[in-house]
């Protein structure tokens, strides 16, 4: 299940998602974070295509999916207390200079 946010705004950053870094790919991790936010708390999913796929805590909804940076990545990994894998940073990295991560 998608909000309404995704699935009116987020078409282009899909089909990149779908056609550029080759999908989603399977979750690494998971991360409960909360900013406070007024929709309440997200669980941020990385997977092994550097791809962020957030989902709202409570209504299980996908809010919405990032092509990751370098420092995001390294953020989940850094509260999961853990070391994020290489191959990970640098194809965030990639992305990034694509400019796939502003769309």
């Amino acid at each position: 299940m998608k909000s309404n946010h995704y699935q009116k705004q987020r078409n282009q950053r899909q089909m990149i998602i779908d056609n550029y870094t080759n999908g989603e790919g399977k979750i690494l991790e998971r991360c409960y974070i909360d900013k406070g936010h007024k929709d309440g708390a997200e669980i941020h999913c990385i997977t092994e295509n550097a791809i962020i796929i957030i989902f709202n805590a409570e209504t299980r909804k996908m809010v919405t999916k990032l092509i990751a940076r370098p420092k995001q990545i390294k953020r989940i990994y850094r509260i999961k207390q853990k070391i994020a894998p290489q191959y990970l940073l640098d194809l965030a990295l990639w992305h990034q200079k694509c400019g796939y991560n502003k769309i």
